[in-house]
């Protein structure tokens, strides 16, 4: 079970934190479709110790509510919430698929907060010159 976290808007966000509780905060971010339950890859913690890793679904997926309107700027947000939730001042983003643009999005919107970024099997554009979907 999650922790039950709210936004800045009242909405409940559900994330959960896993790992070294004293160790480097990582906030993940779920690939589209997921859910945080998707970012607890086996041994994920076991084989990067010194990590605190949080996730949290995103608005819409799993047990988080429906944000209308929402923007993939207002991951910010979000993701500060989870971050305040857990006493986490500073920490890194990964997002994973569909959730790059989210972790993007934090640390352009976060960079006080936001010490290092990643993305992982990230989108393209469509139109990008030179792929052929």
């Amino acid at each position: 079970m999650g922790l039950p976290v709210r936004a800045d808007d009242g909405r409940l966000l559900v994330a959960e934190e896993w790992g070294d509780p004293s160790g480097t905060p990582v906030l993940l971010f779920h690939g589209t479709p997921g859910t945080r339950l998707g970012t607890l890859l086996p041994g994920l913690a076991e084989q990067h110790p010194g990590f605190r890793f949080l996730a949290y679904d995103r608005p819409g997926y799993g047990e988080s509510l429906r944000s209308p309107g929402r923007r993939v700027a207002d991951a910010a947000r979000d993701a500060a919430a989870v971050a305040d939730a857990f006493g986490v001042e500073r920490f890194a983003v990964v997002g994973r698929s569909g959730g790059g643009p989210h972790a993007l999005a934090c640390a352009a919107l976060l960079p006080d907060r936001v010490r290092a970024a990643a993305v992982l099997v990230g989108l393209a554009p469509p139109d990008a010159a030179g792929l052929d979907w």
